[in-house]
């Protein structure tokens, strides 16, 4: 059953990224090449605090952008937000020497690593981010993201 919604969620988003491409007289290739919007998210801190600095992102549905996912913690934490997930097209995530295409659920970034993720938000509202890790998110490690 959560396969099965999981599966609608990704239609939905792919429709209405061509419903975007449409609305707006672009190429499907355009979204792509756009330059992106540069954000960057710091995922706990040095001294081992359990929080995401922003934790509230505000988008724009239709914007390419990259968001650079950096952890200088000494433990790993997870950039989760599953319904925006499937509500956004990824172009690609790009985290050492791997480069990532298709769709994203969340992103593990370990120890002072650092991944950047490309995407294009195709459906507004507002989602909730929070680190899946067992007691990370109760301590603090969530966020919103919102899209307009």
């Amino acid at each position: 059953m959560n396969s099965m919604r999981q599966r609608r969620c990704q239609l939905g988003a792919l429709l209405a990224s061509a419903c975007l491409v449409v609305a707006t007289g672009a190429h499907a290739d355009d979204l792509s090449h756009q330059e992106p919007v540069e954000i960057a998210v710091e995922l706990g801190t040095e001294q081992g605090d359990l929080r995401f600095s922003p934790s509230e992102l505000q988008l724009e549905a239709g914007k390419l952008y990259k968001l650079v996912l950096k952890n200088q913690s000494p433990s790993e934490h997870y950039f989760s937000a599953l319904q925006f997930a499937a509500a956004i097209w990824t172009r690609k995530v790009e985290a050492g020497s791997a480069e990532i295409k298709g769709a994203v659920r969340e992103i593990e970034v370990k120890p002072n690593g650092e991944a950047e993720w490309f995407f294009v938000p195709v459906q507004a509202g507002s989602f909730h981010l929070e680190c899946t890790i067992p007691g990370h998110a109760a301590a603090g490690m969530v966020g919103e993201i919102t899209v307009k």
